[in-house]
């Protein structure tokens, strides 16, 4: 599996960022985004990792916001100025950041075995949440992380829609017999980004058949980001005098 097509949270400041303990002002969480550098002033720019102050299996760091995302995979890296990395973590979450669960019931997930390496770990599902939370379970010399999760990239729903798209009175629907088609066409308000899904739906109908049925229908083609065809159909000996409807297109871009 890739992480190709997914969006990185941290490294694209998605998330806000905390963590349960820091081993000094220079060791924090603004030091645990994937491959961080310090340019070789320790002093200064901090340690290649968060590094926690306290040693134990109460240590984390968890990343949320206000809005839900779905995330898809975590990727774990050791401290890359020292032999300290995290061997083993696991994973918990919240959607409404009062009730918490466990990701395969707190399982431990292998990590690092060296420095640098990355290990990507793809969630078995996707995990809807507010917040997660990475916790390291055993760990090499000292509780020192890089890390970076993964989300399916954010959308929007874009709609427009529009009404009265007319036949005409006595079109040609109501002449002859067979298939019979009339096709009207019809212009966005304003270009969507990307293709929309067009519904459309009777608002008039005048038809009349010597069976009693009425056999009429209506669909979208040609649809691209600028318009489509309506296009109004009969067949058989229906007569339709005329028909109208509405549309509603939507695009999630």
């Amino acid at each position: 599996m890739s992480v190709a097509g997914l969006v990185p949270c941290l490294s694209n400041s998605m998330l806000n960022l905390r963590t349960s303990t820091n081993y000094n002002g220079v060791h924090t969480q603004f030091n645990c985004v994937l491959n961080y550098k310090n340019n070789g002033q320790n002093g200064i720019a901090g340690s290649e990792a968060w590094c926690s102050s306290n040693i134990d299996t109460n240590q984390f760091l968890v990343a949320g916001g206000e809005v839900p995302k779905t995330f898809m995979a975590v990727a774990i890296q050791g401290r890359g100025d020292a032999d300290q990395w995290v061997t083993s973590y696991k994973i918990r979450y919240s959607l409404d950041n009062v009730s918490w669960s466990e990701y395969r019931n707190g399982a431990a997930i292998n990590a690092c075995t060296d420095r640098n390496t990355v290990q990507t770990h793809f969630f078995d599902a996707p995990i809807r949440a507010r917040s997660i939370a990475i916790h390291p379970l055993s760990w090499q010399g000292h509780i020192s992380m890089r890390c970076e999760l993964y989300i399916k990239p954010l959308t929007t729903s874009v709609v427009q829609s529009g009404s009265n798209v007319y036949t005409g009175d006595n079109c040609a629907l109501n002449t002859g017999s067979g298939k019979r088609t009339v096709s009207i066409p019809v212009q966005f308000p304003e270009e969507f980004a990307k293709v929309p899904k067009v519904a459309l739906t009777f608002d008039q109908i005048d038809a009349t058949d010597a069976t009693n049925q009425t056999r009429i229908g209506v669909q979208a083609e040609n649809v691209t980001n600028k318009g489509f065809n309506c296009v109004f159909y009969t067949w058989n000996q229906n007569k339709v005098y005329s028909l109208r409807a509405d549309w509603v297109a939507v695009s999630n871009e």
